[in-house]
């Protein structure tokens, strides 16, 4: 079953992606500046806390996980000089139809393809198989992959851009882990859709989604484009 990718923190270095850290939630605090981050709604705004049901507490729990752990941590990819006016990324609500069950179609053959990045410093990746998914009556799928150096753990590795791309999503596209998938059946959960560290920073290198994953859809789940008010 998909669960939020928490214990690979440190895999940012090798593949700039950013993972959560499973910790009990957390309230963010004041930190530096007190100017805010207009362009990003609090919680309380985009989430109705008090009626919420489990699922949408455990999303926003992860979230502000995330944010704390860029607000605080040495490694963070937000510049030093733009922590003092941090406070939270930019998100979409919590949506159960943007969650999808569905079983990776695999390779017969697990297919060795040359990934482009920001940098042009091309990765090797293994093309495992496609996940299809049906959203309002039409399937999709996506390509999924595995660095083909596992030493940061198995996962499963989505990128992918959509309509949004661009324009409420960083340019960039977007990606997806899943972390030691058990079983070829698992969740497809684009509230987890999270920006590469190249969103933040322009000192990482990521890799870019391929063509085979650009969706026609507007994935209007997840994490949005990054800003900050100075």
């Amino acid at each position: 079953m998909y669960r939020t990718p928490c214990s690979l923190l440190n895999r940012e270095l090798p593949l700039a992606v950013f993972l959560l850290l499973i910790v009990p939630a957390m309230l963010l605090t004041s930190c530096g500046s007190p100017e805010k981050q207009d362009s990003a709604p609090t919680v309380e705004e985009e989430v109705d806390l008090e009626n919420a049901d489990v699922y949408t507490l455990e999303v926003v729990k992860d979230r502000k996980t995330k944010d704390l752990y860029f607000i605080r941590d040495d490694n963070s990819p937000i510049p030093i000089a733009d922590r003092e006016y941090f406070q939270r990324l930019n998100y979409y609500a919590p949506d159960k139809a943007f969650a999808f069950e569905t079983t990776l179609d695999r390779l017969p053959e697990p297919e060795s393809i040359i990934m482009a990045t920001s940098k042009d410093k091309p990765r090797t990746m293994l093309h495992i198989g496609h996940l299809p998914f049906t959203y309002e009556g039409t399937e999709h799928r996506l390509a999924v992959y595995q660095p083909e150096d596992t030493t940061g753990g198995l996962y499963w590795f989505i990128p992918f851009t959509d309509a949004t791309t661009g324009t409420e999503t960083y340019s960039g596209g977007r990606y997806i882990d899943i972390e030691r998938p058990y079983s070829d059946t698992i969740f497809l959960d684009f509230n987890y859709a999270y920006n590469p560290y190249c969103a933040y920073n322009d000192k990482y290198d990521c890799p870019i989604p391929p063509e085979e994953n650009a969706l026609p859809i507007a994935i209007k789940a997840g994490e949005k484009n990054y800003s900050t008010a100075h």
